[in-house]
């Protein structure tokens, strides 16, 4: 919390910091998983095809109980499973590699955005600080705060992890990510709004 912490100003304190949800990080391994899965696929159903190939070339009326001996046979003659990766055509070797890229860099983004993003609930403010070298921060007043509303999916209820969402005057709409706890940061954000007013009528 280096930024919330840095731009506190005299007499305000931090009441709720917003956590992302393991489920955050689940996510992002999702598309880990699938890029290699998909490499993996891409790449098998390759090689398969270019033995099988072979294989309907060297031994065209195979019986099928011999499958597997002819195509031993065929990789052999080859030099082995090494040799045939190494000749499987270059664009089925660019689509496999493409897959598992992009699925490392979905991955990489989403845990670079945990890893930058500070979300707190002051006594004065809501903060949301997204970036490092680009960084984007959003501050609403709590006195400017409309209404606070959570989403939880029937998962989310069980796994206590949801999405708030933020209206304030003339400001528009924040929402935030999958975060856990969201009812916590939602009765933050009214005790906070709740003490600044009750603060105000006392001054009146």
């Amino acid at each position: 919390m280096l930024y919330v912490e840095q731009s506190l100003t005299a007499g305000e304190k931090i009441l709720h910091v917003g956590r992302f949800h393991w489920i955050y990080v689940v996510s992002a391994l999702f598309w880990l998983v699938l890029g290699f899965v998909l490499c993996i696929a891409i790449l098998t159903g390759g090689f398969t095809w270019d033995v099988r190939t072979d294989m309907q070339a060297a031994y065209p009326n195979l019986p099928a109980h011999l499958f597997w001996e002819g195509w031993a046979r065929v990789v052999d003659s080859r030099g082995g499973y090494i040799a045939v990766i190494r000749e499987t055509p270059l664009g089925i070797k660019m689509a496999g590699f493409g897959a598992l890229l992009v699925g490392v860099v979905l991955f990489a983004q989403m845990m670079i955005v945990r890893a930058t993003t500070e979300i707190a609930v002051t006594n004065k403010r809501l903060v949301i600080k997204e970036g490092v070298i680009a960084r984007r921060v959003d501050e609403m007043d709590i006195d400017h705060i409309e209404s606070v509303h959570v989403w939880q999916s029937v998962l989310g209820r069980l796994l206590d992890y949801g999405v708030v969402m933020v209206r304030g005057m003339g400001v528009g709409e924040i929402s935030l990510p999958a975060l856990a706890h969201p009812v916590i940061l939602r009765k933050s954000i009214e005790n906070a709004k709740y003490v600044s007013e009750a603060a105000k009528a006392r001054v009146h």
